[in-house]
């Protein structure tokens, strides 16, 4: 009996057989991975509901991870060196840069917002920025803030800058979607009861240029997960998310540059309280921000 043909047989067959358990567990193990990051994405998004947290329908969360670069901006006094232009206004700037100024008198502005609704819409901007932010006596540099919401509690409209990793036209149909979330780069309009300007608050940064190429980001899922999974993040019952984006933020600042990293954006209502607050986490390090950036 030729015993060496018979064993080298049995190992081809142990080995065949070997690899073919290998492709069912792979297999196996990818339906499970796609089933589980299905049932995850489901479940984070059906159990906020369930207590209570409303998410906008035009709001996705998914598993896809976009790519984004880090991005630096250089150090200014643009600020302080442009003040006497503004006019009508009693203005100061603080030691960290944040210009503060109140109108001599209030500013009328011709637009929707608290006669219909307390939304400002795409058209109210617009008109804002026309007539209002392009008015070098009223803003330093106020064309270059397209990133607008409203905070109706607080009769506050917040307008910030983006890079040029998001930058679109203003009067293109979709918003600029990488706005600067931190508060380093905006504007804070404070209305009165007749929704006239009364006063404001600016930050301002130069140009953003891309630091490294792209990185691959954690998915919105991942993001919401994240902040769901802290006792100080999770998000309240009575919570209402009407925006959640990709954004930047200031995560290391020296002498002689800023970087700015990619987040995820997470801006709520709360119906009890009446308060619009917000939440960033890291889009490439996973971890919850820590913001220290000036507010209200």
């Amino acid at each position: 009996m030729d015993f060496k043909r018979i064993q080298v047989l049995l190992l081809a067959f142990f080995v065949i057989f070997d690899l073919y358990l290998g492709y069912l567990l792979i297999e196996r193990g990818s339906l499970k991975m796609i089933s589980q990051d299905s049932t995850e994405e489901v479940n984070i998004v059906q159990e906020m509901k369930a207590r209570g947290v409303e998410i906008l329908n035009t709001i996705n969360v998914d598993s896809q991870q976009p790519e984004l670069a880090v991005v630096k901006t250089a150090p200014n006094n643009e600020l302080r060196a442009k003040r006497h232009q503004l006019q009508n206004q009693t203005v100061s700037i603080s030691p960290e840069g944040v210009l503060s100024s109140e109108f001599t008198n209030p500013i009328e502005l011709d637009i929707s917002l608290g006669e219909d609704s307390q939304e400002l819409t795409r058209e109210d901007f617009l008109w804002i920025r026309e007539n209002i932010l392009m008015d070098e006596s009223l803003f330093i540099h106020g064309e270059q803030y397209l990133n607008h919401w409203y905070s109706p509690q607080e009769n506050l409209i917040i307008i910030r800058m983006v890079t040029k990793e998001g930058y679109q036209e203003p009067a293109s149909t979709e918003e600029p979607s990488i706005p600067i979330s931190d508060g380093t780069a905006e504007l804070r309009i404070l209305l009165d009861n007749s929704y006239n300007m009364i006063s404001y608050m600016q930050t301002y940064q130069t140009e953003a240029f891309r630091l490294e190429k792209e990185k691959e980001l954690i998915s919105s899922q991942n993001a919401l997960e994240i902040i769901e999974n802290r006792i100080d993040t999770t998000l309240p019952n009575d919570a209402e998310i009407f925006s959640f984006k990709l954004s930047y933020y200031q995560s290391v600042t020296t002498k002689d540059f800023n970087v700015y990293h990619p987040a995820w954006e997470v801006i709520y209502f709360r119906r009890e309280s009446g308060q619009t607050q917000s939440v960033l986490v890291d889009a490439i390090r996973g971890n919850v921000v820590d913001l220290k950036a000036f507010t209200n």
